[in-house]
């Protein structure tokens, strides 16, 4: 079915380049090697996966725009690299109106993980007993300034009342190695990739789910409002394929084709539900630009809340 599938939409013959702005190994890359081979057997043509980690997924991101705009280079991206990188670090010079959201392939919640060494508690109580030691000496770390989850633990520092450090770094799987050796304390991540496996392993300790419902994958673990009683604590990130915006209609046309036989896809959809992942919101062309527009601005609103805006 789906090789069928990509006679029909296939562009001209030559390599497809799915770009990641971030190093491999992380969530962004993992759903990647998921979309990869079944991508490849639509459009009836090779699909190249390539990294580029750096500067908020910045790099990754002005590898599409200097691209060829004919369909042939994608970007898997998030709204961390694609609209809050410009918004809250003046090296970034992309706007999000310069690319084309096409899809959302999957949609996690964010959870609170700690490293094994932290202590097991219910976060309330945890908060309690920090907030009243101070504790400057504690971190929290992230996938770079003004990335979404630095954005959601200055949002959750604030709240707690805790005096937590931030620590930037350039990716997921570095911050979780620090995470599991102990050189950090915290952080936002989603609950996709690898992450649920080490919760499970014991060798990440999870708090709450920055979301308004709970996980089948972790039902035991409460949700921030039923942790904390704050009720509009409710995060979740999204990873969507997106193409230049002077792409053909007649190429995003067929790619969104592609990324709606890939939400109906129940291999690929049960390989992203083995991460804790839910696939994307199935959207026509005209949904997917309103989507992407309230995105925008959700996103704006949160850089202002939180006060690390450039803008």
């Amino acid at each position: 079915m789906l090789a069928g599938a990509g006679k029909a939409l296939a562009l001209p013959a030559k390599s497809v380049h799915l770009i990641v702005p971030y190093p491999a190994g992380g969530p962004a890359d993992a759903t990647a090697r998921l979309v990869e081979p079944l991508l490849s057997a639509q459009l009836g043509q090779r699909v190249l996966v390539e990294n580029f980690g750096g500067v908020g997924g910045a790099l990754g991101i002005q590898r599409l725009l200097a691209s060829s705009p004919d369909g042939h280079h994608l970007l898997l991206g998030t709204p961390s690299d694609v609209i809050l990188a410009p918004l809250t670090r003046p090296e970034v010079k992309h706007r999000p109106e310069q690319l084309r959201l096409i899809g959302v392939v999957g949609r996690a919640p964010l959870l609170l993980v700690g490293g094994a060494r932290q202590a097991a508690m219910p976060l309330n109580r945890l908060i309690e007993g920090r907030s009243r030691t101070g504790a400057a000496e504690l971190s929290f770390g992230s996938t770079g300034v003004g990335s979404l989850f630095h954005l959601v633990a200055e949002d959750f520092v604030a709240r707690a009342g805790l005096g937590l450090t931030h620590v930037p770094y350039q990716g997921a799987p570095p911050l979780i190695q620090d995470l599991i050796g102990g050189q950090v304390d915290f952080a936002f991540l989603p609950l996709a990739g690898t992450l649920l496996e080490l919760v499970r392993q014991g060798r990440l300790r999870a708090y709450a789910l920055a979301n308004a419902r709970r996980s089948a994958f972790l039902p035991a673990l409460p949700t921030m409002t039923e942790a904390t009683g704050w009720r509009d604590f409710d995060y979740d990130i999204w990873t969507g394929l997106f193409v230049h915006r002077s792409t053909p209609e007649s190429a995003a046309e067929r790619l969104h084709s592609i990324v709606a036989a890939l939400q109906r896809d129940s291999t690929f959809v049960r390989q992203l539900a083995m991460t804790g992942t839910d696939s994307g919101p199935r959207l026509d062309m005209l949904e997917v630009e309103r989507f992407m527009a309230a995105q925008i601005e959700r996103h704006r609103r949160l850089v202002e809340a939180v006060k690390l805006g450039v803008l």
